[in-house]
This record gives structure tokens, C-alpha cells and sequence, in this order.
């Protein structure tokens, strides 16, 4: 029954990232469609009637071993911005695809099952089996991607500015828990299976961070930020005052952020921002209106910036924060103050 319970889950949170709004990462909505495939087959192994249904099933259950952990490592690639070339990813699937035509073999050989015999206890079926050699490629494989992510993992803790640590701890927890659970279960060799309810729970822990990170990015909010993207610079912060992003051209605007710890207080070391927009900004916190603050300006280096400063909002329905949004001025402020000088010049050489 849990397996069926698991698999509900699953649908539902499968569901839920496909009508999400805002932009989610391929590879949650391939993960999930993995683990709600593999669960079904736990389910359908436990209530098969003879073998053939059994080996069946649990074909489908290998959906989860097979292709999660490589699913799930570019996930954390993805959340801890290193770049994985299209080639690679779609070589690491074909290796995957290979290792799963070998599970559809059980029953026909020997290359990934020696031996696999069907028996029934407290009401639920399961397969006795003995390993062939493809079943210990698919375990050094399993163990490549968990090492691989534990290195990208830890590789993006020494870069702060760029991911966010406390993303980069979830991630690579819940990876080392679903792993180290299925390596336990192969190895005391339990009957009942663990993983369909421990990754289950993992990709909705997983959801939290890839949800939090999709919310507060500037380049998958176009819809706010418009066609203004390149040439004005957003600054995001958590209803908690905690830095969440900003957009490239803001790091242009102030240079100090590219040194910020994300989902950290703003520091309080100096810089542009806390010479012209940290008051501001803490002054418009305590108005706490859902209005913007008027459009106010200041000037550097010869330079005019102008900046307003407005809750981000969620579906237009509730604050998870706030944005900042900085461009610079100065040749329009110099086009308009010629132009009443230029129209007065050319009104007397008509009198």
C-alpha cells in the first residue's frame, strides 16, 4: 500500500511543477516522471501474481536506479551553475538507456540477473535474486554519479557569490541519503524496498530550493523585468532582507555584489549600494506599503542613476520580497535640459 501511496505522491507533485508558472528546470520534471514510473512498478511487483508479472514490474522499478542518480546530478550541476554540454548529457543517457535494455534481459539471461525466482510473503510478491555482471556496472555507475555530485557539490561551497550554500547542503544531503539507503538495501538484501519512500520525500525536499531559486531569479521573471533586462540593473532580496540575485548589469552598477554570500543580510562593508540604496530600501520595509517608492535619483562620477523600489510579488498575489530597479539617466536628463535652449534659439531667428 505505501508503494501505491508513493506513487500518488509522486502524480501530484509532477502535476504541480508542470502548471507552476514560473520557469522550472527540465530535469525536476524528468526526475519526478522517473520516480513516479519506478514506484509504480514497486507497487505492481508487490501485487504481481507469477513471475512474468513480477520481472515485469520490476523492470519498471529499475526506472528510479537507473536513470535518477543521472538525472539527479544534473540537477545539482544545474543548481550549482556548472555547465554540462548538451554531448555529455545525452552520452551519460545513452550509457543509462544501455544499462536499462540489460534489466529487460531478467528472465532471458544472465547478464543482469543470474537467477531470479518469485515468492510471496505477508500477502506482497518479491523476486529472489543473484546478480550478474551488468548489475555490478549498474552499482559502479550509481556510485560514479554520487561521487560526482558530491564533487560539484563541494566545489560550489567555495563559491558562495555564485550558489547559494544552504541550496548546495540540501542538495547534497538528500543525494547522499537516497543513495546510501538503496546501497544498504542491496547489500543486507531486505524485502521491502526503502528507496521509492525516501526518494519520494528527497525530490520534495529538492523542490524547495529549485522552487526558491526559480522564484527569486531575475532571467526567469521577463515578465517584470520586460525588455529592460540588459540595460538596467535588479537587485532581489527575501522579505527577510536576505540577497537573493541580481541581474548582470546591476553588478556593473555596483561592483560589490559580485562578492555578496547569497541568502545572506546585506554586508555592511561600504560599497555603492550601502552609500545610495540600503537606506532607502530599509526606510521603504518599514513603510511596509505595496505601493513603489517614487522615482528617486542620485548621481556618481558624473553619472545619474535613478531608482525605484517595489515588493516582488508572486502571482500578483502575495510579497515574497523585494526589487530594486537601477538605470542610468544621464543622457536622458542631458537630451531634455538642451531642448527647451535649442527651441528657444530657433523662436528668435523666426522673429
Amino acid at each position: 500500500m505505501i508503494y501505491l501511496v508513493c506513487f500518488c505522491i509522486a502524480l501530484v507533485m509532477l502535476l504541480f511543477i508542470v502548471a507552476y508558472e514560473k520557469a522550472i528546470d527540465v530535469n525536476l520534471i524528468l526526475l519526478i516522471a522517473v520516480v513516479a514510473v519506478g514506484n509504480g512498478g514497486y507497487y505492481a511487483l508487490y501485487s504481481s501474481q507469477n513471475l512474468e508479472e513480477a520481472i515485469l514490474a520490476n523492470t519498471m522499478s529499475y526506472v528510479i536506479g537507473i536513470f535518477a542518480p543521472t538525472v539527479l546530478f544534473l540537477i545539482i550541476c544545474n543548481i550549482c551553475h556548472v555547465f554540462v554540454p548538451k554531448i555529455v548529457s545525452s552520452i551519460l543517457y545513452a550509457v543509462q538507456i544501455v544499462i536499462f535494455l540489460t534489466v529487460s534481459t531478467v528472465g532471458k539471461s544472465d547478464i543482469f540477473y543470474k537467477t531470479v525466482e518469485y515468492s510471496t510473503d505477508g500477502g506482497g510478491a518479491y523476486l529472489i535474486k543473484t546478480y550478474g555482471p551488468m548489475h555490478s556496472v549498474f552499482l559502479v555507475f550509481l556510485l560514479l554519479y554520487t561521487t560526482a555530485g558530491i564533487v560539484v557539490c563541494m566545489y560550489s561551497l567555495s563559491r558562495k557569490t555564485v550558489v547559494s550554500r544552504t541550496n548546495v547542503n540540501i542538495i547534497l544531503f538528500m543525494d547522499m541519503l537516497v543513495v546510501g539507503v538503496y546501497l544498504v538495501e542491496k547489500f543486507i538484501h531486505l524485502e521491502f524496498e526503502l528507496i521509492p519512500i525516501f526518494l519520494t520525500f528527497s525530490i520534495a525536499v529538492i523542490m524547495v530550493p529549485l522552487i526558491r531559486i526559480s522564484v527569486y531569479s531575475v532571467y526567469n521573471n521577463k515578465d517584470i523585468f520586460e525588455d529592460e533586462i540588459n540595460s538596467t540593473g535588479y537587485i532581489i532580496f527575501s522579505r527577510k532582507l536576505k540577497y537573493m540575485g541580481c541581474n548582470d548589469y546591476a553588478k556593473v552598477l555596483f561592483p560589490e555584489l559580485d562578492k555578496w554570500e547569497l541568502e545572506k543580510k546585506i554586508p555592511g562593508n561600504g560599497g555603492r549600494f550601502n552609500t545610495f540604496l540600503r537606506k532607502p530600501l530599509m526606510d521603504y520595509v518599514k513603510e511596509n506599503t505595496t505601493k513603489k517608492t517614487p522615482v528617486k535619483t542620485y548621481g556618481y562620477k558624473g553619472q545619474i542613476y535613478r531608482y525605484e523600489i517595489a515588493k516582488l510579488m508572486s502571482s500578483k498575489k502575495w510579497s515574497i520580497g523585494y526589487l530594486i530597479k537601477v538605470h542610468n539617466v544621464t543622457e536622458v536628463i542631458r537630451e531634455n535640459a538642451k531642448v527647451p535652449s535649442e527651441q528657444t534659439d530657433e523662436e528668435k531667428s523666426q522673429i
